[in-house]
């Protein structure tokens, strides 16, 4: 099946794999350092660290600008590789400056943000936090220029050394009694090694270029991504509580690889001989993808409740299929938005998240009382399908995309379909054994839908050469 795959997309799937393994061996490392961590640290320390890992997270939206998503934009749209590194040079000198900014006015005020929260944290821990956070320019943008130039061996391995570098230091730091402080230093030195290492890497790949005309325009086009940033951010945290969430959540991580590989080469694909139609043909595979994983999360993730969790937890099976929909249309939004990235302006997106976040809040007020937590689930199923929904028609009148409406409607509705009937199969062998046919229909449709993409691209590209 792998090579069939492969021999679908060859450099696709090859670099989809690496990254899944990279998120993968992150994933794992951060699991295997739970226990040890629990070990060494008492309950009101793992708080403080709860508490500085989200100071750190509401930070890091605001100290990256959305450059990231910048950088894809206008070194992916620019045909010229000698643009292309200036561009990227500029916008790493820019994040690297914004890094520095935030961090001098971070340090200032730390004293007075612990006074005033009054925060179970100390000022120099708040202060290491803040360095770790200014280092993220210096992290994200030469990753991203890796995935742009489809490095991902580099990647994979500037990644992947990070985590275990990091994991070998906090146990360090632990086994020497150094606590919270210990972990936040072990950050500390991870991230500031890994932000110097790629920031040389790559200015040494593209030069030294900055020019402050280009940064207006860069920033007009990032600032809305921060908006948007602390919109999904605020909107998350509501189904982070929910238990249900936690295996809804699997639907993200395993779409995670395929975003990875695409949302650097999107812009770039635009502007090959194909035009339009290549990208459309991409997404929906994306899109065959993400319904697929959400089909196989919403007929396992019961079984897994069912033989993992006490029966006192067996009623949040129906959350989790009704928030793996949401998940996958939480997905399906990210890969439809493509129209409200491409010009110089994204405001468009932003009041996008911003309503659809507005009616979320709403429904979970007037709801909550009389549903519970039927009220999140259906507020971030009504947000989420709103957002694909809306970004798709702005995305298309922005850019037209010619979409095979058909195939889509059809991927979307078996997968939807199947998700919502997943709830009444029994957890016994025969619901087994009717998941398992299930997931073989699931397969059988994707693989028709993926050689039916093939076949177009092959004819795209004989048509254009």
């Amino acid at each position: 099946m792998i090579s069939y795959l492969t021999s679908l997309f060859p450099q696709a799937i090859r670099h989809t794999f690496i990254y899944g393994a990279s998120i993968i061996l992150m994933k794992s490392v951060s699991l295997l350092m739970l226990p040890i961590t629990a070990f060494y640290l008492r309950p009101e320390q793992f708080g403080q660290l709860e508490l500085l890992t989200s100071i750190a997270m509401i930070c890091s939206i605001l100290v990256g600008l959305g450059l990231e998503n910048t950088l894809f934009r206008y070194a992916g749209t620019n045909v010229d590789f000698d643009k292309k590194k200036q561009i990227a040079a500029n916008i790493l000198i820019l994040s690297l400056l914004t890094g520095t900014l935030a961090l001098a006015i971070g340090w200032y005020l730390a004293p007075s943000f612990i006074e005033f929260t009054a925060a179970d944290i100390s000022v120099f821990q708040l202060r290491i936090i803040l360095v770790v956070i200014s280092f993220e320019g210096a992290i994200a943008i030469p990753l991203a220029w890796f995935r742009m130039q489809e490095k991902v061996l580099l990647f994979f391995l500037a990644t992947t050394l990070r985590t275990v570098a990091q994991a070998a230091l906090i146990m360090l730091f632990l086994s020497m009694q150094y606590q919270v402080t210990g972990v936040l230093v072990a950050c500390f030195i991870a991230a500031g090694l890994q932000a110097v290492i790629l920031s040389l890497i790559m200015l040494k790949e593209v030069g030294f270029s900055f020019k402050l005309n280009k940064c207006s325009e860069y920033l007009n086009y990032s600032l809305p991504i921060v908006g948007s940033g602390f919109i999904a951010f605020s909107l998350g945290g509501f189904d982070r509580w929910l238990l249900a969430a936690k295996f809804a959540l699997a639907t993200v991580l395993l779409v995670q690889p395929f975003g990875m590989w695409w949302l650097p080469k999107r812009f770039a694909i635009l502007k090959q001989h194909q035009g339009t139609l290549k990208p459309s043909h991409y997404i929906t595979i994306g899109i065959t993808v993400v319904m697929s994983i959400a089909v196989v999360v919403s007929f396992v993730a019961p079984f897994l409740i069912h033989l993992l969790l006490p029966s006192e937890y067996h009623q949040t099976m129906t959350y989790v299929l009704w928030l793996v929909l949401a998940m996958a249309y939480k997905e399906i939004s990210e890969l439809v938005n493509i129209g409200c990235f491409f010009g110089n302006s994204t405001t468009g997106q932003f009041y996008i998240n911003l309503t659809c976040a507005a009616i979320s809040l709403s429904i979970m007020w007037f709801g909550i009382v009389q549903l519970g937590i039927w009220a999140v689930v259906i507020a971030l199923n009504v947000a989420y399908a709103g957002k694909a929904l809306l970004f798709y028609l702005v995305s298309q009148r922005k850019l037209p995309l010619p979409y095979s409406i058909p195939k889509l409607t059809m991927v979307i509705s078996l997968g939807v379909t199947l998700i919502i009937l997943s709830q009444f199969i029994p957890s016994s062998w025969g619901g087994w054994g009717i998941s398992v046919l299930v997931l073989v229909l699931v397969l059988a449709v994707a693989v028709a839908v993926a050689l039916t993409v093939k076949r177009d691209l092959l004819s795209l590209n004989k048509a254009f050469g």
